[in-house]
């Protein structure tokens, strides 16, 4: 009888893998991604739970409405996956990002139990990656990616998300229970596999955003809030400690009585404290933005 009901529990405890994928995700700078694993994680779990012995109670939606939840946050799992694989810019990867949830949500509406609800999302992003790694290498006339993406993420984590496929369509009735959980798990680890190592988005050093309740309640993030701390701090201690910005073309002077902050929206960016005294001109150009705080600036 124990190992009935542990059988039968099985799919929902492993619907918890996802919580890992998630945890590694939000830990590379992917929080948007964290948290499509984590709502497929939910539901998933709360779905199969549903089917488990004594846990009706969990069943807190309608048992179709977990379900389309569940095969939908997959099917969104899968898409921005691929499209953090990619690596496109912004704002394609946002508007691209908005495509694949809004006609999943129509197209599992329709058949949430048919092939195209994965094949759809997976050959789209498929192309578009493949055309963009295309013109990069034609650009570069070489190899794009480096070779390391492609033998320790590429390959590695279109064969663990083939495996799942194959046994979400074509084994789940050889034992529902096992095959099941083990396509959870293939789906989880394709899912961290493919994940780029970095988001180059996220920031680098003190200035990378981190997902808390703090930037979820407030809309601030982290390294900014870390920064605005500083600062009492940094104007104690001195300008000169902090490093120093090359010089780029001016395109207007800007003439500050007090303290301006200089935010550098460089790939590496970053802030840093200048003291402006009075009859001292700085140079700005389109690439920086100066803030002031207690002082007037005339730009």
């Amino acid at each position: 009888m124990g190992a009935l009901i542990a059988k039968m529990l099985l799919p929902t405890i492993s619907s918890l893998v996802f919580l890992p994928a998630a945890s590694v995700a939000a830990k590379r700078g992917f929080h948007m991604e964290a948290m499509v694993y984590f709502f497929t994680m939910f539901f998933t779990s709360i779905y199969h739970a549903c089917d488990g012995p004594g846990l009706s109670v969990l069943c807190f939606m309608k048992y179709e409405i977990l379900e389309y939840f569940s095969v939908y946050g997959t099917s969104v799992s899968i898409w921005v996956t691929l499209l953090a694989l990619g690596d496109f810019e912004e704002p394609k990867r946002s508007t691209l990002t908005m495509f694949g949830v809004l006609t999943s949500a129509v197209r599992i509406y329709q058949d949430r139990w048919g092939y195209g609800i994965y094949s759809g999302p997976i050959g789209t992003a498929v192309l578009m990656i493949t055309v963009k790694w295309l013109q990069k290498m034609k650009e570069k006339k070489g190899l794009y990616p480096d070779k390391s993406v492609y033998t320790q993420q590429v390959g590695p984590g279109c064969c663990f998300g083939a495996l799942a496929l194959m046994l979400r369509f074509y084994f789940e009735e050889w034992d529902y229970a096992y095959v099941h959980s083990f396509y959870h798990l293939s789906l989880a680890v394709s899912f961290v596999l493919l994940l780029p190592k970095k988001n180059r988005y996220a920031g680098t050093g003190r200035n990378a955003a981190k997902l808390n309740c703090y930037t979820l309640c407030c809309y601030i993030t982290t390294s900014s809030k870390n920064h605005l701390d500083d600062t009492p701090k940094a104007l104690d201690a001195g300008m000169q400690t902090w490093p120093s910005i090359s010089p780029l073309p001016a395109t207007h002077n800007v003439t500050c009585k007090d303290v301006c902050y200089q935010q550098s929206n460089s790939e590496d960016s970053y802030m840093t404290f200048r003291q402006a005294k009075n009859g001292v001109t700085y140079s700005s150009t389109t690439t920086q933005t100066l803030m002031l705080k207690g002082c007037p600036c005339k730009i």
